[in-house]
């Protein structure tokens, strides 16, 4: 004889049942809707994420700033003084990318976990899951916003002045914005279903770190053919952005900049499509 649920159990499961009939099939226009009406929930995961966070810390925001600032300096003195790398203002340089890859490479580590570590909450409230990795990029943006002065620091000390290409700057936030979104979408559903995928991430964002103009710049690449592919990373049309706002004798082609943009919302349709097939399975597994 089967035997009587608990109402804990009972509760759980009707909420589940509840949360999946409500999103099985939904219009992409009806989701974002959702999304958009509780974006005051986004905004309270965001902050209490960036409260707990800096809380707990004693230096609290300054590790926005110290954090980059020790990354250049120790890529300065290996790269720039060690190997004698040739680039004129060569922390500015640095600086202008290794802030966005670190917004990039914090995100995407952060969002691994984002469903599992709300897994209670997920199958007890009827809120858009997409929320929960959403979260995760508000909080990492933020966090890179507070971490802009230290290009400005470095600029000053340097006394460099922003080119005619600063308007490229907020292009090449809102790129990695949307490339972002796609990425957190995706990897938190797919790391809810493979867990090798926790274990690999750390080892291709250290290979994808090199294989984006960090600290050298992608015109060092002069094989057309290999350069072409070396484009096809959406982060190397947007770093080239970012760095043309100081320097714009070394900004490259349009081209890696319009196959960036093509990536960036590749992306986020692939990591949206990705996160509403798997939203079934992935409520199962929680």
């Amino acid at each position: 004889m089967e035997p009587l649920p608990t109402p804990a159990s009972a509760y759980r499961r009707h909420s589940l049942d509840y949360s999946l009939r409500t999103s099985a099939g939904m219009p992409f226009g009806l989701r974002v809707s959702q999304l958009w009406g509780r974006r005051d929930v986004l905004r309270m995961f965001v902050s209490r994420g960036l409260k707990v966070k800096y809380a707990s810390s004693v230096l609290g925001y300054a590790w926005s700033l110290i954090e980059p600032a020790l990354f250049i300096g120790v890529y300065f003195v290996v790269f720039g003084r060690i190997f004698h790398t040739k680039i004129h203002h060569y922390p500015l340089f640095i600086a202008t990318a290794i802030l966005p890859w670190l917004w990039f490479n914090g995100t995407t580590q952060q969002a691994l976990g984002a469903l599992r570590a709300n897994g209670r909450l997920i199958t007890s409230i009827s809120l858009p899951r997409e929320i929960y990795p959403l979260s995760v990029v508000g909080e990492k943006f933020v966090e890179y916003l507070l971490s802009l002065p230290v290009i400005a620091a470095v600029a000053a000390l340097y006394r460099v002045a922003p080119t005619r290409y600063l308007w490229a700057f907020p292009l090449a936030v809102l790129l990695e914005l949307v490339l972002i979104t796609g990425v957190a979408l995706f990897i938190a559903s797919m790391n809810t279903i493979l867990r090798d995928i926790q274990r690999g991430i750390g080892v291709f964002l250290r290979m994808l770190f090199y294989l984006c103009p960090v600290l050298y710049p992608a015109s060092k690449i002069s094989n057309i053919s290999l350069r072409h592919i070396y484009e096809l990373n959406p982060l190397v049309g947007i770093f080239e952005l970012d760095r043309a706002a100081f320097f714009a004798k070394d900004f490259g082609e349009w081209r890696a900049v319009y196959v960036s943009a093509i990536g960036c919302v590749l992306m986020l349709v692939i990591g949206w499509l990705t996160f509403s097939r798997l939203e079934r399975t992935v409520l199962k597994e929680l």
